[in-house]
């Protein structure tokens, strides 16, 4: 909000001041116009993008709690991995 009421003054004063300054500076005023529209866009959207970003955290601890816990693997117990299965398929 800064940039654009900074952009509209020094905009207003290089484009109806009638001062010789270089025709460069006349891009400040669209500058400002264009930072007014940014903030204002943001601040319609600063609720819903709180609202979004509650529901994810409500979709990301639902989530959490429904995840498939592998089962148990007894401790003494010799499981074969695919590669030693293949190794044993090669003997």
């Amino acid at each position: 909000m800064g940039i654009s009421v900074t952009g509209f003054a020094a905009g207003a004063v290089v484009d109806f001041g009638g001062f010789p300054v270089n025709p460069m500076w006349t891009v400040t005023l669209p500058i400002g116009a264009i930072f007014l529209g940014v903030a204002l866009i943001s601040l319609i959207l600063e609720k819903e993008v709180a609202q979004y970003d509650e529901e994810q955290a409500k979709r990301i601890a639902l989530a959490r709690e429904h995840v498939a816990r592998p089962p148990a693997v007894p401790a003494r117990q010799n499981h074969p991995t695919y590669e030693n299965q293949a190794f044993q398929a090669v003997r």
